[in-house]
Order: structure tokens, then C-alpha cells, then sequence
């Protein structure tokens, strides 16, 4: 591919950035596109993902947006072109891949395995299907802000609850419905007033 990244996902969903490392939340970002502000990212907090074997750069805490605990692995929506896919089409017929197929992900580098692709899945699975999974065992996080590297398998990469900000920008969105209903009974008023 003649990008720097790629992602399965580009062509069907419009994902975002999910940084597992920043505290933004959604209303955060919409109050400064509403206020026109620039959505920066303090690169600060990120994380580069390394190869344990030769430091092969595979990815960064931008791309990924989760982990699964049962397989050990980062889901990444990105990685670079030092991850190169398998063209063999494998399946699984026990473990948690049971009826599976899946592609292996190799670092480019020492040719080691470091993931792998999903791509038919059980129903319980479907989530994870065309995204990049790295093991967290065969990957190094080099920190950023401090300068130092730690193993994938010693930190967590779930999800963060975004309930309480969704509930804080439907409250918000609901207020302004509100505001504009008001605003349309007051305008066919006028126009019913000046008609007459």
C-alpha cells in the first residue's frame, strides 16, 4: 500500500481517533467544534506499540480502541506497513476463535507473528471482525512522556465508560430541541399575526 496506515475499516465506518491514553470525552469535542476550535492531540500521552523481538514499530495509541482479555490482544483500527497480513486464510476449530477464519499479522521486521486479522466469526465475535488484533505478549509500549518502555500485558487497554458524558450531551441535545420547538411556536405566530 503506498499509505503509512491502514485500516479495514476506512471504507465502512467513520471511527474516529480512540486513544486508550487521552481524557477527552464527546461533549468535550463537540463544545469546540461548536466554538471552533481545533481538536488537538497532546501526543504527549501517546504511546508507540513496538515489536518485543526487534522494536519494529507496528502501531500507536491512537489506533487502538480496545483489547480482548479472553485472546491477550490490543484491537487496533491502524497499524503501520511494518505489520504485514498473511495472505493465508486459516481457521480455527477450537479455543476462543472456534469457526473462525483469520488472517496472522507479521512484523516486518524479524518475520515473528504478532496478531492476527479476523474475518468470519461467530455472532460473539462479529465485533472484532476486519479489525487488527496484537498480542500483548509480543508487543512493547514505548511511553511518550516518560521516555521508558513497558510490556503490552502489564497495562490496560479497555474501553472507557463514556455512559455519564453520552447521558451529559443527550441532556444537552434534548435542551436544545426544547429551545427550538419554543422558537418554531414563536414563529408561526408572527407569521400567523402578520398574515392576519
Amino acid at each position: 500500500m503506498s499509505s503509512s496506515t491502514r485500516s479495514f475499516l476506512e471504507s465502512s465506518y467513520d471511527t474516529g481517533s480512540c486513544d486508550s491514553t487521552q481524557t477527552s470525552s464527546i461533549a468535550e469535542q463537540l463544545r469546540a467544534v461548536k466554538d471552533g476550535e481545533v481538536c488537538m492531540v497532546d501526543y504527549r500521552n501517546c504511546s508507540v506499540l513496538q515489536c518485543t523481538t526487534c522494536n519494529t514499530v507496528l502501531g500507536d495509541s491512537l489506533g487502538i480502541c480496545g483489547e480482548v482479555q479472553n485472546l491477550q490482544s490490543i484491537i487496533c483500527l491502524k497499524v503501520t506497513e511494518d505489520v504485514r497480513v498473511n495472505k493465508k486464510l486459516e481457521m480455527s476449530l477450537n479455543g476462543h476463535l472456534a469457526f473462525s477464519t483469520y488472517q496472522v499479522l507479521h512484523c516486518a521486521g524479524c518475520h515473528g507473528a504478532v496478531g492476527l486479522v479476523v474475518h468470519s466469526t461467530p455472532e460473539h465475535l462479529s465485533a472484532l471482525r476486519n479489525l487488527f488484533l496484537l498480542r500483548k505478549d509480543l508487543i512493547n509500549c514505548y511511553m511518550l512522556r516518560s521516555g521508558t518502555c513497558v510490556k503490552a500485558s502489564k497495562i490496560n487497554f479497555k474501553h472507557r465508560l463514556m455512559d455519564k458524558n453520552i447521558q451529559e450531551l443527550k441532556q444537552d441535545l434534548e435542551a436544545q430541541l426544547k429551545q427550538v420547538k419554543i422558537l418554531e411556536g414563536m414563529m408561526e405566530k408572527l407569521c400567523t399575526h402578520n398574515v392576519s
